[in-house]
């Protein structure tokens, strides 16, 4: 059987790609969407050639597909069984690790420490719209785009308090940028944004009638879509930041929201291979064939569950394990149950603190001071440890924490 290759290694092996671009666009199961590119040359974009996006449905495309399918249901039949503490601790943790890494993605440090403290402060942080935004996702309250408005509107929510701060990054034209934009990996420019916002919002207004278009797959839909809006390059900073957080809007739509909140952490491993993925599109020589950036996307998406899978059967062993071993203690049913919460939080999060405030709201009872009683108990049986007076707040002590290391 032959392997179908990039038109780009086709033209290496000097075979005629004029010839085979003609015989992928008349297939009858090439997908050819409306989306416009110019390929992008020599740091320039070649604009005396055009190409409309196209899509073949591969092989190791429909496999992908049915994997990331199978094992989105796995997910979901392995987290629901979770005690709810684990669940609720589980999800915020790995939504932490995606904002980390899809910042790292684009080289903006963030720590845990910096995630978790604009989670809980009640003023605005550089951070707060784009937690909100992946609540959103972990609340199934997901809106849909309609209009360039609304893109832009949803820009300026996530990165009012962060990027917008900068007057370098204000947008300047009616809706996008107005000024042109180089995109350099610190030797060479490597991607050239549209260049008038006329273009973009021509090819915004293009690409928002193609995310609700209902003729193609999802996945692939969501991946063509993810290539297009970095191709664009509205704003003058966070395109990749917010087209991962779309990607993954859409993801929790379509999959579950463990796998929509795993895309960055699998891409972050292998930021080379997916500004590659990019890169090859943009390339004359591919002719606008976004077959093998689908391939590569879903191949994120894959490898972004399979650490979802592994985290969750690994913790469940550790989980069962402390359940047994807290069984096992001379505890109150009670003082049972809440330990139980945090060594929930603590297995499932490595974030076993929680406000004394906030454990009342799992357990049957509701007085502070009775609550303080038993906390006070397991404080002196050495398996809690009080860290914060005002608010009072208590995680496993340090040494419990070893035990189920």
């Amino acid at each position: 059987m032959t392997k179908y290759e990039e038109l780009l290694k086709l033209y290496y092996k000097k075979q005629n790609i004029t010839e085979e671009l003609e015989k992928r666009l008349a297939n009858p199961c090439a997908y050819k969407t409306e989306l416009e590119i110019f390929p992008i040359s020599k740091e320039k974009r070649v604009m005396d050639q055009k190409f409309n996006l196209f899509y073949l449905p591969i092989g190791d495309i429909l496999l992908l597909e049915e994997k990331i399918y199978r094992q989105s249901a796995e997910i979901q039949r392995v987290s629901i069984n979770l005690p709810m503490i684990a669940r609720v601790s589980c999800v915020r943790e790995i939504m932490v690790n995606e904002i980390i890494k899809t910042n790292g993605i684009e080289g903006v440090r963030t720590t845990k420490k910096d995630v978790y403290e604009s989670m809980d402060s009640k003023k605005k942080t550089r951070l707060s719209g784009i937690i909100n935004k992946y609540n959103q996702i972990i609340e199934n309250n997901i809106e849909r785009i309609d209009s360039p408005e609304e893109i832009k509107d949803l820009y300026e929510y996530i990165f009012s308090q962060d990027i917008l701060e900068n007057p370098e990054n204000r947008l300047d034209g009616k809706l996008f940028r107005k000024g042109r934009i180089h995109i350099s990996n610190g030797l060479k420019t490597v991607h050239i944004g549209d260049t008038s916002e006329e273009m973009i919002i021509s090819h915004i207004t293009d690409l928002v009638k193609f995310m609700n278009k209902s003729d193609i797959q999802s996945l692939v839909k969501a991946s063509i879509a993810h290539y297009y809006l970095e191709y664009i390059h509205p704003f003058y900073d966070g395109n990749g930041r917010f087209g991962r957080l779309l990607f993954s809007m859409y993801l929790a739509r379509k999959t579950d929201v463990f796998t929509a909140l795993s895309l960055s952490y699998a891409i972050f491993s292998d930021k080379d291979g997916y500004s590659k993925l990019f890169l090859d599109v943009s390339n004359p020589r591919n002719c606008g064939e976004v077959t093998f950036f689908v391939k590569g996307m879903l191949e994120f998406i894959l490898k972004g569950q399979e650490s979802i899978i592994e985290m969750l059967n690994q913790n469940i062993v550790k989980l069962e394990f402390a359940f047994q071993y807290i069984k096992d203690c001379s505890l109150t049913e009670i003082e049972s149950e809440i330990l139980s919460i945090y060594v929930q939080g603590y297995i499932f999060a490595e974030r076993s603190h929680m406000k004394d405030s906030e454990i009342l709201e799992y357990l049957p009872i509701k007085s502070k001071l009775t609550l303080k009683k038993h906390l006070d108990s397991l404080v002196d049986k050495n398996y809690l440890q009080q860290i914060s007076k005002r608010p009072s707040q208590h995680s496993l002590s340090e040494f419990l924490k070893g035990e189920f290391e």
